[in-house]
């Protein structure tokens, strides 16, 4: 904590004048702060006295020179190392126009330094070489130039002062406007009523809860209505303290870093890809920058990567843009039985045009049964598409495997795999996997809505689903969305970087909601197998109905799904739990609990309460009602 202020200044009178009443000047009688201001002029080895030079670069003005700022901080530095004052290195302030701007937080956090010295400038500033010789931190007021740095200097030595304990009465610095990132509520003195002007009627009233609520609600009115910037960062704090979302299998938030990159291109980057200017030329430029990072996170080349709007899109592309392109492949189309409805729907179309359709089952861990694919592959037999990760369960087909069964029978089978809950979470790697054909979406990875990628093995003909400007070599027209395009890259990179570190993250995550939930309710069944991705956790309470145990955990700021995001509006129970051969007391009650690396252990740990204590609510009552 601060104990000692230096200011270094050519008017030290006029700095210390201002440190001579109020609360700083008890703060420095108690021996709370030592204050000192130095006059730099002192340590100039001239004849003179003179501290400035005219810059080599030429220009109006003087800049103070180096040796006496260099001797002066050297000298206070040696001073404070003799006396044994503190144990650190005195921490060098510059004040600059230049420098980071300063608020509450800084002075937060410069609070917590034991020395400080404050380097006051003057003239047209000081030589660069005391900046990278001494100077820890340029610090500035605003966006506006005064004639020296004196003012500023005690404008920051006033604001950390005031935050060492016992300076301000005990608690007073805490509720004041940008301690947090509210402004300080309305505040009123006797008498109650002045010339007609009453005050609030809920400060008379002595109910301290109603009138704590009423500050914070009257600090939010005023923050919204004179600093609309603050109130902006404000909510989206609150938001975050007090959201508890693990529905990241249906969309995540989408990352900072992602929606900055986007606002830059929005920004700068706004030409066509296909026009031939300057403009156009940087914003292909970026288009094909994205593309060669998105196809390396998967081991493919730039030249198979085709961006659509989303997986649905890209699953519809799939097989019905193959199945076109190709008419004498065959006319048997196999699935698997828990496939996402984008998928299962479009084989559904595609049944009623003249295709056979087979699903294939799959066992109680939702995995497809390979001898069943054995049977089901015939030289008719045009495409295969199995889901990689499902979204419900989490469990995970064995690709490689499907991929080699169906060309060991049938050389020319095409194989697709919806990758939308694996991509970015788990490896997905194409030649691994043995894939010809894969669809992905941004927002399931803290990318962007509105944006997707088919990855199209070479020599794989397929027919477009659009039509039009030519985008995407031919195959999907329309002006690309590089805004989204853009960002999609940048958070795939990050993510398929990080996928070890990632999957240890939320593996810890799902074992606190499996671990919690087992134990404290005994009716829990966890449907996702151990060896499912550690990503998607699917519970079940037997006897309950999952909307109900969904909408009573909102109530809380904890948000889970009822199965698929894209079908969990729809009154049909969960194919792929059917599929798995749970009975319908079990499919009613089952939630969808998933993770995402930004959750913490500690919303973990609070979600997982939560459920467990309206899940018992919730049999109390059924219980009761017998």
């Amino acid at each position: 904590m601060t104990n000692k202020i230096d200011i270094l200044t050519l008017f030290p009178d006029m700095v210390g004048a201002a440190f001579q009443e109020s609360i700083i000047a008890r703060a420095v009688s108690k021996g709370l702060l030592t204050l000192n201001c130095h006059q730099i002029r002192k340590y100039t080895t001239n004849k003179q006295g003179k501290v400035d030079d005219y810059p080599y670069s030429g220009g109006p003005g003087l800049v103070m020179a180096y040796q006496p700022i260099a001797d002066c901080i050297r000298a206070l530095s040696a001073e404070a190392s003799a006396q044994g004052d503190n144990s650190e290195k005195p921490y060098v302030i510059y004040m600059s126009p230049q420098g980071k701007p300063f608020n509450q937080k800084k002075a937060q956090q410069l609070v917590q330094k034991e020395h400080i010295m404050i380097l006051c400038g003057h003239y047209e500033g000081v030589d660069e070489r005391v900046l990278e010789e001494f100077v820890d931190e340029e610090v500035s007021l605003g966006d506006f130039v005064l004639t020296g740095g004196e003012i500023p200097a005690m404008a920051v030595a006033d604001c950390i002062a005031r935050l060492i304990p016992g300076v301000l009465a005990e608690g007073s610095a805490e509720k004041e406007s940008h301690t947090g990132l509210l402004l300080e509520y309305p505040q009123y003195t006797r008498p109650a009523e002045i010339e007609g002007k009453k005050i609030p009627e809920i400060l008379l009233s002595g109910k301290h809860d109603e009138i704590e609520k009423w500050q914070v609600a009257t600090a939010e009115k005023r923050t919204m209505q004179k600093r609309p910037d603050l109130y902006k960062i404000y909510q989206e704090e609150k938001i975050k303290s007090q959201t508890y979302y693990f529905d990241n299998s249906a969309t995540t938030r989408q990352d900072d870093s992602v929606t900055e990159e986007m606002c830059d291109i929005v920004k700068f980057l706004y030409g066509n890809p296909s026009s031939l200017h300057h403009m156009g030329l940087e914003a292909e430029r970026k288009l094909t920058e994205a593309r060669k990072k998105i196809a390396e996170t998967i081991g493919a080349t730039d030249k198979e990567i085709y961006f659509t709007a989303c997986a649905t899109e890209s699953n519809n592309w799939a097989l019905r843009g193959y199945l076109e392109a190709n008419p004498r492949a065959g006319k048997k189309i196999l699935i698997s039985s828990t496939e996402h409805p984008s998928v299962g729907e479009t084989a559904a179309f595609l049944e009623k045009s003249g295709y056979q359709v087979e699903r294939l089952p799959v066992n109680n861990m939702g995995i497809v049964d390979l001898d069943a694919l054995k049977g089901a592959i015939t030289a008719d037999t045009a495409i295969v598409s199995v889901m990689h990760v499902n979204s419900e369960t989490g469990a995970i087909q064995p690709l490689k495997e499907i991929s080699a069964i169906a060309r060991t029978i049938n050389p020319n089978v095409i194989v697709h795999s919806d990758c939308v809950q694996s991509y970015g979470k788990i490896p997905v790697r194409i030649k691994e996997l043995g894939v010809d054909m894969i669809s992905t979406s941004a927002h399931k990875i803290h990318g962007p809505r509105g944006v997707g990628f088919l990855y199209i093995k070479s020599g794989i003909r397929i027919a477009p689903l659009l039509c039009g400007g030519g985008q995407e070599k031919g195959l999907r027209s329309g002006t690309e969305n590089l805004p989204a395009i853009a960002g999609f890259a940048l958070i795939a990179e990050k993510a398929c970087h990080n996928l070890a570190e990632n999957e240890n993250t939320v593996r810890e995550l799902n074992n606190i909601f499996r671990q919690t939930l087992q134990e404290e309710i005994r009716a829990c069944v966890i449907i996702s197998s151990e060896d499912t991705c550690p990503y998607v956790l699917n519970v079940a309470f037997p006897g309950l109905r999952a909307e109900v145990i969904q909408h009573s955990v909102e109530q809380k700021g904890v948000y889970i799904s009822v199965g698929s995001a894209c079908s969990s509006h729809k009154k049909d129970r969960s194919p792929t739990l059917t599929a798995m051969g749970y009975n319908n007391n079990v499919i009613d009650g089952a939630i969808r609990i998933s993770f995402t690396y930004q959750n913490t252990k500690e919303q973990a740990e609070f979600a997982a309460k939560v459920i467990c204590a309206e899940v018992k609510k919730l049999y109390g009552r059924r219980k009761g009602s017998r």
